[in-house]
């Protein structure tokens, strides 16, 4: 997965756009006009947000260093018109299938350009996604691999691979006579299939537990009980013929 909170939804015309969860960069399949369309839905402290996300790969290109494609984002609210939904845009390089754990995507990413709502195409800056690195937050052999399972989605049933991973941590502070424990699992499942374009996703959900206490209780020290935070990417539809949503300035 790229970096950040793997239960971020890609929300909003900036480097955080590429981020659909379950999403690995290096799988991409850069077949000019594919496209697809996700719902992402997030829920946390009781609130469901849910947005919209479109990738398409829209184009190719020479440049100095071989082929590059055309990636765009557009992300918003389900159901969201235009004046509410942004558009990112990248020339990504073909190299970016051999990104190396730790490694930046700003240095397969040439030109970058986003649009907010109805203003204007502006150009982006590749450094900004400097932060966006490859991250492996276990070793493969801590992923439980099903090679063939059958994921039904709203575009269609498919036959995945899907790989199940989850890990729980627990930190403790010193305070005085007092303990302070953090604890937090995470669990993650994704579903990839040949059959879905571009990324392959078809579905990717994401669950994460936090939860703190002192040891022993003192009043006048929060302690808080499990947080719960699930967040689902799922396929709705994909497709050919996909047409650029936005131009280069």
């Amino acid at each position: 997965m790229l970096a950040t909170a793997p239960g971020t939804p890609a929300r909003g015309a900036d480097a955080g756009s590429v981020l659909l969860p379950g999403i690995d960069i290096r799988s991409v399949d850069f077949e000019t006009g594919a496209w697809c369309r996700y719902i992402v839905v997030d829920e946390a402290t009781g609130v469901v947000d849910s947005s919209e996300v479109y990738i398409a790969v829209v184009g190719r290109e020479k440049t100095p260093r071989g082929n590059a494609y055309w990636l765009e984002i557009e992300s918003g609210p389900v159901s969201a018109g235009r004046d509410d939904r942004d558009v990112a845009r990248a020339l990504v390089d073909e190299r970016v299938k051999t990104m190396a754990d730790g490694d930046s995507l700003y240095r397969y990413v040439s030109r970058y350009y986003i649009r907010k709502g109805n203003g204007p195409v502006e150009t982006g800056d590749v450094h900004d996604l400097k932060k966006l690195t490859i991250v492996s937050p276990t070793s493969d052999r801590d992923w439980v691999v099903t090679p063939q399972t059958s994921v039904s989605t709203p575009a269609g049933t498919f036959a995945c691979e899907t790989r199940r991973f989850e890990k729980t941590e627990s930190n403790e502070t010193a305070s005085g006579r007092v303990k302070i424990v953090l604890r937090r699992t995470d669990r993650v499942e994704v579903s990839t299939s040949p059959k879905v374009p571009v990324f392959h996703l078809a579905r990717c959900v994401v669950e994460r537990e936090r939860e703190s206490k002192t040891i022993p209780a003192v009043r006048g020290i929060p302690e808080s009980g499990p947080r719960r935070s699930r967040t689902t990417s799922v396929l709705v539809a994909h497709g050919k013929g996909a047409k650029p949503l936005i131009s280069s300035p």
